[in-house]
């Protein structure tokens, strides 16, 4: 199994090392309701959220981590599209998303809209300053 043998490497580099995954369920209506908003930006097919999460003490393996918690999203994207999931078109969960993720992947086609919505509203880019993701 590919996560199990990342799961193994992390914790020979850091006996601390706790790998967490999570599904959230939810109505499958869910994106029935209100208006097209910024997410997701393709409402035709609910897909459930997954939060995956590594916990470490050793702060040398900052970069190693972050590199096998998208090698763990990539594994299991890929074993989903393999068992025939539906999931090529699923937006990156804004609230789980790791650093650095690519705009486009968590609101697709919404970025232009976004980046035109944030110039008119903060023209001093005043939200600029603060962390999480610029638009």
């Amino acid at each position: 199994m590919r996560c199990q043998f990342w799961g193994e490497r992390l914790n020979a580099q850091d006996k601390n090392v706790t790998v967490t995954s999570t599904i959230e369920t939810f109505d499958k209506g869910l994106f029935a309701h209100g208006s097209d908003s910024a997410y997701p930006p393709d409402r035709s097919q609910a897909v459930f959220t997954s939060n995956l999460a590594v916990l470490w003490s050793n702060s040398s393996l900052d970069d190693t981590m972050a590199f096998a918690l998208r090698k763990f999203a990539g594994a299991i994207r890929d074993v989903a599209l393999e068992d025939g999931q539906n999931v090529s078109h699923a937006a990156k969960y804004v609230n789980y998303a790791l650093f650095g993720t690519a705009l486009e992947d968590m609101y697709g086609g919404n970025v232009e809209r976004l980046h035109k919505i944030r110039s008119a509203i903060d023209p001093e880019d005043v939200m600029g300053l603060t962390g999480g993701w610029k638009f």
